[in-house]
């Protein structure tokens, strides 16, 4: 063989290997997006036997209308706005939505619009068995039982909110109309 024919044949298999590459990524990313999501990702209801699914806040106003009103008027009622651009940034959804990356939780602006923001169900827990049966002491959200701190600092971390002062912020977004004793929970 010449050297120019092992020049050649050099030039083929690295534009074939190049080839190669190319086609495999490109296969491989076709597969990926024809992939269906997992189930959990698309907005429907779950049996009853199954944990309390996200259901929004315009659910929870049916029967808290005074408390709705109150949401409207705070910041947490336009977290999802002021991300802008960054609407579609994992990183962002997370504490800018209710239930991100959560079973029935938030997707996306076009599949879950109704859980934009950072609505009642991000403090108090999925409201789907509270809202179907309202009476059941078991049904109630979960943010009732659980240490409210721990919920604001998911979010509120050193990094986006370093000022964050849990008491100073409580008094920015708590209700200010009194709950009616419900039997089995505090005010």
């Amino acid at each position: 063989m010449s050297i120019f024919n092992l020049q050649e044949m050099a030039k083929l298999l690295y534009n074939s290997y190049k080839i190669n590459i190319f086609l495999a990524l490109f296969f491989g990313i076709l597969l990926f997006s024809l992939a269906p999501l997992p189930l959990q990702l698309y907005p429907c209801k779950v049996f009853a036997d199954e944990e309390p699914y996200y259901i929004g806040n315009r659910k929870c106003r049916l029967c808290h209308f005074e408390y709705f009103k109150e949401w409207e008027n705070n910041l947490h009622a336009n977290a999802f706005e002021c991300l802008g651009r960054m609407k579609n940034n994992p990183y962002c959804l997370k504490c800018h939505t209710t239930g991100y990356r959560e079973p029935q939780g938030f997707v996306s602006e076009n599949i879950t619009p109704q859980l934009r923001g950072v609505q009642c169900e991000a403090c108090h827990g999925p409201g789907s068995k509270h809202k179907d049966n309202p009476e059941d002491e078991h049904a109630l959200p979960i943010g009732r039982k659980i240490d409210y701190q721990t919920v604001c600092i998911k979010c509120h971390d050193r990094n986006w909110t370093p000022e964050f002062n849990y008491k100073k912020y409580l008094n920015k977004i708590k209700h200010t109309i009194e709950p009616k004793k419900e039997k089995g929970t505090s005010p």
